[in-house]
């Protein structure tokens, strides 16, 4: 929106570049948008709105003092892997004041890697995304077992296949499509809302529709694309029946709230036909991470935003052959 780009251009460009690194988790190149997602993290949690705070100014210092082109840097494109980074080193280890340096040096990290996907990448016309922030994490989270500073917190798995993977309760698809109640509403609006919210890890309803707000404020089919997404990361896991906690928590719809955004409104024409085509790529994607979330179980690894990274990059690739689809340069 008008408004918001020229409240973008009036905030002093150290700020401006701070915010536009948040913003760009939800591919919002706007400094309005962005600092509403540091907003609505802060409301989630202090913990995870400094965290990503920290995350996004280390990432973004870094892509400077290393003198990577100053066009990505003003734009935000080093600071949203290192915004990612705070939240989910805090979420997935636990809590010690050397947690505070990790996110730091894990923050540089993704700038780094950022800069040499965006050249390995570069001449396909495919972007790294979130695969800096995934790549680094990973890492991070295996390296804590060879320091005795660092622990894993309780919402890392332990490596190891799960011994009650058999014993999760299923969703029940008649309780969830005809039970047309005030309780059953309010339990679809509340996933939908936590997947929205799931990308940068906060479990709260008003987080969720705060980024929705957020994103819309920069583009209203950007901001349809996520909403959409985040319904189809509800319906498809509730007929599959997948386990009814993950999906009231939103963990199967925030991959395709990122992958319906990518190939629906970011990277691809904006038509009717990529709207559909981001359909299927979300569809796809909450199959793509059930299977990568058991293969990566005995490691004690969480898929994170790997799903989406990869559906995102064989569907960009696919297009590049296509007669039908066009990126959106």
């Amino acid at each position: 929106m008008d408004w918001s780009l020229s409240i973008d251009k009036a905030i002093p460009r150290p700020l401006r570049v701070i915010f536009r690194g948040a913003g760009q988790v939800f591919f919002c190149c706007n400094a309005v948008t962005g600092l509403i997602f540091l907003i609505a993290l802060y409301v989630g949690g202090i913990t995870a709105g400094f965290a990503a705070t920290v995350g996004v100014v280390s990432s973004t210092v870094a892509a400077y003092l290393l003198g990577f082109p100053e066009d990505d840097i003003d734009a935000g494109l080093y600071g949203f892997n290192g915004t990612l980074v705070g939240p989910c080193l805090f979420l997935f280890l636990e809590h010690t004041p050397q947690l505070w340096l990790y996110v730091v040096l894990a923050s540089v990290l993704s700038t780094v890697v950022l800069a040499a996907l965006m050249r390995i990448l570069q001449p396909y016309n495919i972007p790294a995304s979130t695969s800096p922030f995934v790549l680094t994490c990973w890492m991070f989270m295996v390296a804590v077992y060879a320091f005795d500073g660092f622990a894993r917190g309780p919402v890392l798995p332990p490596p190891g296949i799960p011994s009650t993977i058999a014993e999760t309760t299923a969703a029940s698809t008649d309780a969830w499509f005809n039970a047309f109640t005030q309780d059953a509403a309010i339990a679809w609006c509340t996933a939908i809302s936590k997947g929205i919210g799931e990308v940068m890890f906060a479990d709260s309803v008003i987080v969720g529709a705060l980024f929705l707000t957020g994103i819309a404020i920069t583009s209203l089919r950007g901001a349809f694309m996520a909403l959409s997404g985040a319904i189809v990361g509800v319906v498809v896991p509730v007929l599959l029946g997948a386990d009814k906690t993950l999906i009231e928590m939103g963990l199967y719809a925030f991959n395709p709230v990122l992958t319906m955004m990518a190939v629906g409104w970011v990277f691809l024409k904006p038509t009717t036909g990529s709207a559909l085509l981001a359909l299927l790529a979300g569809i796809l994607t909450i199959i793509c991470q059930a299977g990568l979330a058991n293969f990566l179980a005995p490691i004690g690894l969480p898929t994170l935003t790997f799903p989406f990274v990869l559906v995102m990059w064989m569907f960009l690739f696919a297009a590049g052959k296509s007669k039908y689809w066009g990126n959106a340069s």
